[in-house]
């Protein structure tokens, strides 16, 4: 029997628009008469995935910034913040390179250069707490949970092999599309965060069900039994995936959890 459902946002539960299926309304009052638990598990900021699902928010559980802010509702559960030092040194590496920026992102807000403000339209699909500074100096010290990099030229991939080996050995990379990519403690991933959550609420790896579009869904498909693929996933996803459902165009997570409801 599944206890807990989890499903990743972009290009997984929304569609190409930034919306979902005002159908989920009428399965989640289903999954709430069974007691299953619905966990959203992106790489988006939690002010963000909180404000997307009111009045659904306060009965949710969220697995933010990848894994770094675990929330019931509006009760943090548990932080990974990226040490300080190590989050001026990649701040620093990025300065040289201007044709991409980044976004500090902090447990209360994030933070962009105003150099980047042309950007503001584009920034508000990711993030609705979010402030434009001069520079990042005074904000290390802040509890950052990782920091986002935007390449405007979709090709974040070259742009990683060019500056990988010049980060701190304790953080990681995880891209996301090709605008994207995300660097935070080697110690936190979507999989880690679900683990925390299975001890939590004593739920067993069987019980659960995920979905999941790109590298930084892996380890959250790996660490449920039921981790499902949308047809618009990477191939390494599908690979791992129990099964492969409808892409988020046609609304695949819906779809396959109301099959499973049998509704």
């Amino acid at each position: 029997m599944i206890k807990l459902i989890a499903t990743d946002m972009d290009g997984t539960f929304l569609d190409s628009t930034k919306n979902f299926d005002i159908e989920f309304i009428k399965t989640y009052q289903h999954l709430r008469q069974r007691g299953i638990k619905f966990v959203i598990a992106s790489g988006n900021q939690y002010q963000r995935l909180f404000q997307k699902f009111l009045p659904m928010s306060l009965d949710m559980v969220f697995i933010a910034e990848n894994g770094s802010y675990i929330a019931e509702g509006s009760n943090e559960l548990y932080t990974n913040t990226v040490n300080p030092i190590d989050a001026k040194k990649i701040c620093e590496i990025f300065e040289q390179h201007p044709e991409v920026f980044i976004v500090l992102c902090g447990k209360k807000t994030a933070y962009i250069k105003n150099a980047n403000k042309d950007y503001e339209e584009m920034i508000k699909l990711h993030y609705c707490a979010f402030q434009f500074v001069d520079a990042f100096d005074t904000l290390y010290d802040e509890d950052i949970l990782k920091i986002a990099v935007y390449d405007p030229n979709a090709d974040i991939k070259l742009f990683l092999e060019k500056i990988k080996d010049q980060l701190p050995e304790s953080v990681k990379v995880v891209t996301s599309g090709n605008m994207w990519m995300d660097i935070q403690n080697k110690s936190i991933n979507k999989g880690i965060a679900m683990k925390y959550l299975q001890d939590l609420y004593q739920i067993k790896p069987e019980e659960c069900m995920a979905f999941g579009d790109q590298m930084n869904d892996y380890e959250l498909l790996l660490s449920v039994k039921y981790g499902f693929a949308m047809e618009n996933a990477v191939d390494p996803i599908k690979d791992i995936a129990y099964d492969v459902c409808l892409d988020n165009e046609n609304q695949g997570v819906i779809k396959k959890i109301n099959e499973y409801l049998g509704i």
